[in-house]
């Protein structure tokens, strides 16, 4: 019982970081969507769902409910997105603020 809490709590932990960043880099994406720095936020996306993949088979030890939990979080994270939106803002020099 205590080993099953603590996985849970391992993916729920997992899960809210991947939230948290994924929402701060599709924000920074969206921003930069017609400049070049616009490909190293995508690629950081990528990667970040990657690493989460790979963290959560480690926990569950199987790939098939490994890809079934990402599955659902990231579906679950473009439906938060749709409904709140995302941080939209222009870039800022530092000499103006």
């Amino acid at each position: 019982m205590k080993k099953q809490l603590a996985k849970a709590l391992e993916i729920s932990v997992e899960t809210l970081n991947y939230w948290v960043i994924s929402y701060a880099l599709s924000s920074m994406t969206l921003v930069f969507r017609a400049e070049w720095p616009f490909v190293v936020f995508f690629a950081s996306e990528v990667w970040l769902l990657g690493s989460y993949y790979e963290k959560i088979t480690a926990v569950l030890n199987s790939r098939k409910w490994a890809v079934l939990v990402c599955a659902l979080v990231f579906a679950a994270f473009v439906l938060f997105v749709s409904q709140v939106g995302l941080v939209q803002g222009s870039v800022a020099p530092f000499s103006k603020l």
